[in-house]
């Protein structure tokens, strides 16, 4: 078994970038298992940060605002929750559920939630 060598002039304490960045994967990775799509979660992570929907939704739902995020981050997870190329989120059904596309192929909910316009890439 490997040794892991501890750099002393690194200093992790509970405020650091890098205990933040443990706290964001363990939350991760209670949502989507094991293989984390680090890249739609961070995606996601800063659509919700800019835009908030969690803050939208949670009073009209009864639950808090972390728990909405939660939610919303589970929805990714089970492919209810599209980031599309240009940042917006479209919720989604699953192909092959009793209510998706004909021939089982993803349907998709008309309305998207636009992304805020500092978020969208431009150039190409």
């Amino acid at each position: 078994m490997a040794r892991i060598q501890v750099d002393p002039a690194v200093r992790c304490g509970p405020e650091s970038g890098e205990a933040t960045t443990m706290r964001a994967l363990s939350r991760y990775r209670e949502t989507y298992g094991p293989h984390i799509p680090l890249g739609a979660a961070g995606q996601l992570d800063l659509i919700l940060a800019e835009s908030d929907p969690a803050a939208r939704l949670a009073p009209n739902s009864g639950c808090s605002k972390d728990d909405a995020r939660d939610s919303e981050h589970s929805l990714l997870a089970h492919g209810m929750l599209l980031i599309t190329d240009d940042g917006s989120l479209r919720m989604t059904i699953p192909p092959d559920t009793p209510i998706s596309a004909p021939n089982g192929e993803w349907a998709f909910v008309e309305k998207k939630a636009e992304a805020p316009a500092e978020l969208i890439d431009t150039t190409g």
